[in-house]
């Protein structure tokens, strides 16, 4: 395969992620206004996308392999550390936010720990009759 083709093929495929990597660039621009954990899983995509350009423009020099092979491990680990971080963040937003609900309507937290079956259900929370 040519160089020239190889080339093509990039140059497609990073016009094809712009779905993933424009919102990403637009979250992390976006700064406080969005959730903390989006921040980090933005930095991800844009690590996971930047990463792809730069392994496969090492690839069309004439290097060693080994040498493109060490941008691409290097932007994997990031990303990997970057999802983590974020999966984090996610959960401890969620826990925050349902302790915040949870004094708003105490009722409806006990309902979700005990379970389902636990409760008796009320008369208004069934489908009505007409």
């Amino acid at each position: 395969m040519s160089h020239g083709v190889l080339a093509g093929g990039v140059v497609a495929l990073l016009a094809a992620g712009n779905v993933w990597y424009l919102p990403a660039y637009i979250d992390l621009r976006a700064g406080q206004d969005r959730p903390r954990s989006r921040r980090p899983a933005a930095a991800a995509v844009l690590t996971g996308w930047g990463t792809v350009p730069l392994t496969l423009f090492l690839l069309l020099l004439p290097v060693a392999p080994g040498l493109a092979v060490l941008p691409a491990v290097a932007g994997a680990t990031a990303v990997v550390c970057l999802a983590v971080q974020s999966r984090l963040l996610r959960a401890q937003e969620q826990r925050e936010e349902e302790a915040c609900w949870s004094t708003l309507f105490p009722v409806r937290a006990e309902q979700r720990r005990s379970g389902p079956g636990e409760l008796s259900p009320r008369a208004d929370d069934g489908p009505r009759s007409r």
